[in-house]
């Protein structure tokens, strides 16, 4: 029954994408949908975008280490959020189709170039995080190989975002924020109902502070992973679909709400689910709580609820990646071929997550390794910039380079060094960035 409600709502998918790619007449159509972007829409697809599969699904498989600061994930991406709505109007109006555009914008060419070479990096991880954490759904609820599951979903992931752009993704989104909001709902209440055994050592691992998770813990995650919803590329993709700065200033106030209880959802179940996933299964937490307290009628429409989620972040990071790509080779700016090359980016992009998804299975590890890379190099360049402070376009390039590469080795160290350090080493990648970008600040200029 699952697999065949599954496969109904895969061809409800390539339906979707089939009708968005006969409306698509140019490149403006499919970058940012013709710049039409209702308050519906484009709050329905920011929510789905960031609760995709690599945070709620990573998020909840943390629980075992972090317990209920697992919430602070989701009140980190509010957060950021929040700290988005004084630039909203200057981002509207400067925004055309990238976030390197509107870097070129405040600080020159110099440090656009910089900035479209590493954020399609960074974000490879992004992409396969999404197609490890479908990969790992298809396992545990068809007993697909894993292996299998990584090739399948990439490739769904790909030929949607090729085939409807961003008028695909817009008009898919808004359900799909429903059916992931309602999903995680339906295993919550159904997890409490079910009276989930917490294990001691789980319930010492509390919020807002454990031994798990210190302030200190709490400051890195804020400098890494809030701040990308402040200055992230997909947050802006979707505030440049947006009709006009008011549609997307309600819409991101919106979605950051929505975010807040949501947040201590996954918090309840990062606890509940502890002490259900093993290692041996390869299966994530959020899965595990599904098939142990759900009623089976119900399971199907969890599948499809967590694979929205999938999907919803993939196709809106594959696509946003392609185009940033796509404005390096076309010299000239965007023009009557760039359609062509953005479609087949998506699909070098698509293949290149797919190798990287079957050689590494941590999603919350590849998530967060990629976003500490982007924070450190993209957040004090883009905040001073939108603040009106002109920097020489030659020491934000540096100030980039440096303080990527510098959260880079501190993340890495963090994960499979020692934490603390590891942790000294990203805030230094900021205040070395700081500091190149106080040096390259120009006089005279406020």
């Amino acid at each position: 029954m699952t697999t065949i409600i599954l496969v109904i709502y895969l061809l409800f998918l390539v339906f979707i994408a089939i009708s968005s790619f006969n409306k698509i007449d140019n490149h403006t159509d499919f970058y940012i949908a013709r710049k039409k972007g209702t308050y519906k829409s484009v709050t329905g697809s920011l929510v789905a975008t960031i609760l995709g599969g690599s945070a709620i699904i990573g998020a909840i498989d943390a629980g075992s280490t972090m317990g209920g600061a697992t919430s602070w994930f989701m009140l980190c991406a509010a957060t950021g959020l929040i700290m988005l709505l004084p630039f909203l109007k200057k981002i509207s109006k400067l925004g055309r189709f990238t976030l390197p555009e509107l870097i070129e914008d405040l600080h020159g060419k110099r440090a656009k170039t910089y900035a479209s070479y590493i954020i399609p990096l960074a974000w490879l991880g992004i992409v396969a995080a999404q197609i490890i954490a479908s990969a790992r759904i298809l396992q545990s609820f068809t007993e697909m190989p894993y292996e299998i599951g990584v090739i399948v979903t990439a490739i769904v992931f790909t030929f949607y975002t090729i085939a409807g752009g961003q008028i695909s993704i817009l008009r898919t989104d808004s359900l799909q924020s429903i059916l992931i909001v309602a999903g995680i709902a339906a295993i919550a209440f159904f997890t409490h109902k079910s009276g989930a055994y917490i294990s001691p050592e789980i319930a010492k691992l509390t919020f807002p502070f454990n031994n798990s998770f210190s302030p200190i813990d709490l400051f890195i995650l804020v400098i890494t992973y809030a701040t990308t919803f402040t200055v992230g590329p997909d947050i802006y993709s979707r505030i440049f679909c947006a009709k006009d700065h008011k549609t997307a200033r309600k819409s991101v106030l919106s979605t950051a709400l929505i975010l807040i209880p949501v947040a201590f959802i996954v918090g309840y179940l990062s606890i509940k689910g502890a002490g259900l996933n093993t290692p041996e299964t390869h299966s994530a937490t959020i899965i595990d709580l599904a098939l142990s307290v759900l009623p089976q009628w119900l399971t199907p429409l969890i599948v499809i609820a967590l694979l929205s989620a999938v999907l919803s972040s993939a196709d809106t990071s594959m696509l946003n990646s392609a185009i940033i790509v796509t404005d390096l080779i076309e010299k000239n700016g965007f023009g009557k071929s760039s359609l062509k090359k953005t479609r087949i980016v998506v699909l070098i992009i698509g293949g290149l997550s797919l190798i990287i998804a079957l050689h590494f299975t941590s999603i919350i590890g590849m998530l967060l390794i990629a976003l500490a890379v982007y924070s450190g190099a993209f957040t004090l360049p883009v905040i001073t910039g939108l603040n009106g402070i002109k920097i020489k376009s030659i020491y934000v390039s540096v100030a980039i380079i440096t303080g990527g590469s510098i959260a880079l080795a501190g993340k890495l160290w963090a994960e499979y060094g020692h934490s603390f350090t590891g942790n000294m080493i990203i805030i230094a990648s900021f205040i070395v960035n700081g500091i190149i970008l106080s040096v390259g600040k120009q006089k005279n200029e406020v």
